[in-house]
């Protein structure tokens, strides 16, 4: 068999259509990843990524830069998968791991009402296919995104429940936004810091360099050398998700370190507690984070483009009014119809503090 052959099979084994699709593509990679994580969860994101990338070893380019492009797409769809809830990020169940390790879940197969719409989430053990198999021929995938318009709501719903789905509130999948300015956020995060002091060596410490242009991401991390003042962290662990972290640092020493997310963030996963703070440290600094309109191919659209990573319950909300697509020159992007993208962008200017490049 050739490439191209092994790619048509294997896109249709994942029950899409590899007419349309390769295994590279969003929806594919996607669904990779929810098999992948059916027979290595609990594992870390490094793990999950690495099965991926050994499925894909001999149908890929090999070359360098198309590696590298490659693993960063497998990371972007973890934790697309991980905000959109097939995935579930909790503490690790070992007693040798830190309390503060996290590993990563395939969620119970778990579907959401949302008007007239079905979002399908997680899956069985194994490589399982937990969708009924009349529904399999109308699931819609987008992105990392599945679901199912039926044309009677209350008999799907129950048919899925017989068969050992487990429905899950509207209101829980869509957890309310984090309500606040920016600089309550950041007193909050500063006294809960001053409370904590430490010294020594943090190993594979990194921080967010706040003065670092906030349209290249990747390039904000910098190492902690010479620095001084207050600074998001991430420190790396061996097994499970990185610690995220609030920070203080003298000429490259910390001083002061608190974990993330704050007391009485509950529920709120460490990273968006993360993010959502390094939004409200560079909003209150006059350098805020950024998202970008562009023309759209279709009329009724709305095409955005983000440059750093927003809290789940942003990413949730923009999966059910619009959907991911192909990022130009950003970190990911959504298309939204043009009736809705007015709620849309009081999210970005009033809960996320974004500014629009080339603004109005």
């Amino acid at each position: 068999m050739s490439v191209a052959d092994v790619h048509a099979v294997s896109v249709r084994a994942l029950g899409l259509d590899p007419e349309a699709l390769d295994l590279e593509s969003p929806e594919a990679l996607a669904a990779l990843v929810r098999r992948a994580a059916s027979f290595a969860s609990p594992c870390s994101p490094q793990a999950l990524r690495g099965n991926v990338l050994r499925a894909l070893s001999q149908l890929t380019d090999s070359g360098a830069n198309a590696r590298e492009e490659l693993r960063t797409s497998i990371d972007e769809t973890v934790e697309a998968l991980t905000s959109y809830g097939d995935l579930l990020e909790l503490p690790a169940d070992d007693p040798n791991e830190s309390a503060l390790a996290r590993v990563l879940y395939l969620a119970p197969p778990t579907y959401v009402c949302v008007d007239d719409v079905l979002f399908l989430l997680g899956g069985l053990q194994d490589g399982g296919d937990a969708v009924p198999s009349d529904l399999r021929a109308v699931v819609e995938y987008r992105s990392h995104t599945r679901r199912v318009r039926p044309n009677d709501m209350a008999d799907a719903s129950k048919r899925l429940r017989a068969i050992g789905w487990v429905e899950l509130r509207r209101d829980l999948w869509l957890p309310a936004p984090i309500q606040g300015e920016p600089k309550q956020l950041i007193e909050r995060a500063n006294s809960a810091l001053a409370a904590k002091p430490t010294a020594g060596e943090v190993p594979g410490l990194s921080v967010l360099d706040p003065q670092a242009p906030t349209t290249y991401y990747r390039g904000r991390w910098k190492e902690p050398t010479r620095k001084s003042g207050r600074f998001v962290a991430r420190r790396e662990q061996r097994y499970g998700a990185d610690l995220w972290s609030y920070v203080e640092l003298a000429n490259g020493a910390v001083t002061h370190l608190t974990d993330l997310p704050l007391s009485g963030q509950t529920g709120v996963r460490p990273c968006d507690a993360a993010w959502h703070l390094q939004m409200a440290i560079d909003a209150q600094a006059g350098r805020p984070q950024f998202y970008r309109r562009r023309s759209a191919p279709l009329m009724g659209a709305v095409l955005v483009d983000f440059f750093s990573p927003v809290p789940l319950w942003a990413r949730r909300r923009w999966d059910v009014l619009g959907e991911e697509i192909t990022p130009s020159k950003s970190l990911f992007a959504y298309r939204f119809p043009t009736d809705v993208f007015g709620d849309v962008e009081c999210t970005f200017t009033k809960q996320l503090w974004l500014a629009e490049i080339g603004g109005r």
